[in-house]
């Protein structure tokens, strides 16, 4: 799974799929309660808010014409980003708590990776991605296994394509399991 960027997204200027869509409103989430330590993300959360309100407008003003169809696209991504979330905070507390216990501040992880105050905190909280520099850094340096750094959700979107695949070859006796790429475990 590719690592949410929030910026990213703003910068495209639209969202285009439910996934977006979910990961705007989590992040406009996340974004209140940042704004209260950096009042310079206001104008983020503005953009993002009028993604969010262009959306909504397109797919899911006319509530007579939405489908099932729209419906079960809706909760899947909306599992998807709960999942996402949950993994991005968890990371957080397990890259935080390593910090704490070789006696550093998130302010040291940034000076460590090359990162202002405002942009770490962003990596942190889901906004931005990190890089693979940084993930490998992080690893190196402060001895988290990877698996704890790197998300491994599948996006609903592969999951489709894959399951299609698997389907095709099956009737060559191939023991691949589609159920192993369910994104969430909730």
């Amino acid at each position: 799974m590719k690592e949410p960027d929030i910026r990213a997204l703003i910068k495209i200027g639209t969202l285009l799929t439910e996934t977006d869509y979910e990961r705007a409103l989590s992040a406009d989430r996340t974004l209140r309660l940042l704004i209260k330590e950096e009042p310079a993300l206001i104008n983020l959360r503005n953009e993002l808010r009028s993604l969010i309100v262009k959306y909504e407008s397109l797919n899911w003003s006319d509530i007579e014409n939405i489908s099932a169809e729209q419906l079960t696209e809706s909760l899947a991504a909306e599992n998807l980003i709960a999942a996402e979330q949950q993994f991005i905070s968890r990371r957080k507390e397990i890259i935080l708590s390593r910090l704490t216990a070789l006696g550093l501040i998130q302010k040291d992880l940034g000076t460590l990776l090359n990162h202002n105050k405002s942009y770490t905190s962003e990596l942190l909280n889901g906004i931005r991605s990190f890089s693979l520099n940084d993930l490998i850094l992080i690893h190196k340096l402060l001895k988290i296994d990877l698996k704890e750094l790197f998300p491994t959700l599948v996006p609903i979107e592969i999951q489709e394509r894959v399951k299609a695949s698997v389907s095709k070859i099956s009737s060559k006796k191939v023991r691949l399991k589609t159920s192993e790429l369910e994104l969430v475990s909730l």
